[in-house]
């Protein structure tokens, strides 16, 4: 199942993404939500914390039974640079690692530091919860985009991001619930 959110440019609104989200979970719109997705796979992300309301339609699909694996993002090796949804208390937040195993230097790293609005209080999350590999990873090739970048033929790409690295365990995760 695919959900365009994004228009061709990448850019879109929080309200058709999280609308996306709650689809997710109840693809008929019945309301009978034991059809969920298991599965679903985001790689975008943009300012927030875990209590947004971008986050907190992630954490409703995970309490519906789908498993969310969210990309953390290419803002570099500074601390608390995750977007959200990749904030989301219930996410598997995905970080990026290189051939050799290290972090690479764009990904997103945490910890995940807000206030709460309405306590006041300062709150601290762990994130990344898992890292997969993310660098000079061989894709399709979309239109013309990175063809100075070919492996393997003239319609694959070799791009790095945590968005390459989100899919591997997007696929790890559907291979365990099948078995």
């Amino acid at each position: 199942v695919a959900y365009k959110v994004l228009n061709d440019g990448g850019s879109g609104w929080w309200d058709d993404i999280i609308a996306a989200i709650e689809r997710s979970t109840d693809p008929n719109q019945d309301l009978d939500f034991s059809d969920h997705l298991e599965v679903i796979s985001l790689s975008l992300g943009g300012s927030g914390d875990p209590d947004d309301p971008l986050s907190q339609s992630i954490d409703r699909a995970v309490e519906n039974g789908v498993v969310a694996v969210i990309a953390a993002g290419n803002s570099g090796s500074g601390e608390q640079t995750i977007g959200s949804p990749g904030t989301a208390r219930k996410a598997i937040t995905v970080g990026a690692i290189d051939k050799s195993l290290n972090l690479a230097g764009f990904s997103s790293r945490g910890p995940v530091v807000w206030k709460n609005e309405t306590s006041g209080k300062i709150w601290t999350l762990v994130k990344p919860d898992v890292v997969a590999p993310g660098v000079d990873i061989c894709a399709a090739q979309w239109d013309s985009a990175w063809s100075n970048r070919q492996c393997l033929d003239e319609n694959h790409v070799s791009i790095s991001g945590t968005s390459m690295a989100t899919p591997h365990v997007s696929g790890l995760v559907a291979l365990l619930k099948q078995k």
